[in-house]
């Protein structure tokens, strides 16, 4: 059974997530069910966009529903010497500061900054100490870091 690292802002939103697919799923019921009694379901396509909405709505819940069954919620680390998960880190390259949240995959978006552990950018600074410098292999090239920060 996989375990899936995650905060407990972020377990929430899943949770927030599955009840609205949840209250999705009566109105999709109820579209279909309104689709039927048109009359022929062959052509029509009132009934099989919402069976392709039921179906994707249905993944989602099995989805968050495994993801919440199996959530390993990782608190806010107490010793703030070396980067783990939960680990708020600011870092430099040659362009300037930047501050990342290391998270678990599931959580991961990079446009919020937060950056999975398992990603080669998360992977680098993982078990990592102030002053530390990190070199990344990006496809633009070899990025280089050093870690001013660590919460």
């Amino acid at each position: 059974m996989k375990k899936y690292h995650m905060t407990k802002s972020g377990l929430e939103k899943a949770q927030v997530e599955l009840e609205a697919l949840l209250i999705r799923r009566k109105d999709i019921v109820e579209k279909i069910k309104l689709a039927k009694e048109q009359g022929d379901l062959k052509e029509n396509s009132e009934y099989h966009e919402a069976k392709n909405d039921m179906a994707f709505n249905e993944s989602k819940i099995l989805e968050l529903e495994d993801l919440i069954r199996n959530a390993e919620v990782i608190e806010s680390p107490t010793n703030s010497q070396f980067v783990s998960l939960g680990s708020q880190i600011k870092v430099a390259n040659g362009v300037g500061e930047r501050e990342f949240l290391i998270v678990g995959p599931t959580e991961a978006n990079p446009a919020e900054r937060k950056i999975s552990d398992e990603s080669p950018l998360g992977q680098a600074f993982m078990h990592r100490s102030v002053g530390e410098q990190v070199e990344v292999e990006t496809p633009s090239g070899v990025q280089k870091y050093v870690i001013l920060e660590i919460k």
